[in-house]
């Protein structure tokens, strides 16, 4: 799977939000209670759009859905999830 380098809403292109929903059932869902904190935390951050620009409001969400995604085992190189899932992503490009 390769990493939206931009957001895109043509035709059948999924969003930012989409593909780091998607990243992260991949990679979280498997986790149990983990998914399900992920899941509230993209939720309450979808509630919080106000609170920045417009024009962020993707990333804010993308983020929220992708925060905990260094907890999968098989992206766990350092075992501390923030800097393993910001190398996975680096390297999806």
């Amino acid at each position: 799977m390769r990493w939206p380098m931009r957001c895109t809403r043509v035709g059948a292109m999924a969003t930012l939000v989409e593909d780091a929903a998607r990243l992260a059932e991949q990679l979280v869902s498997p986790l149990g209670r983990r998914w399900s904190h992920v899941q509230a935390v993209a939720a309450r951050a979808g509630e919080l759009t106000s609170a920045v620009q417009p024009d962020q409001t993707e990333h804010l969400v993308a983020a929220a859905w992708l925060h905990d995604i260094g907890y999968a085992p098989e992206i766990g190189l350092t075992k501390f999830h923030p800097l393993d899932g910001a190398r996975h992503l680096r390297d999806l490009g």
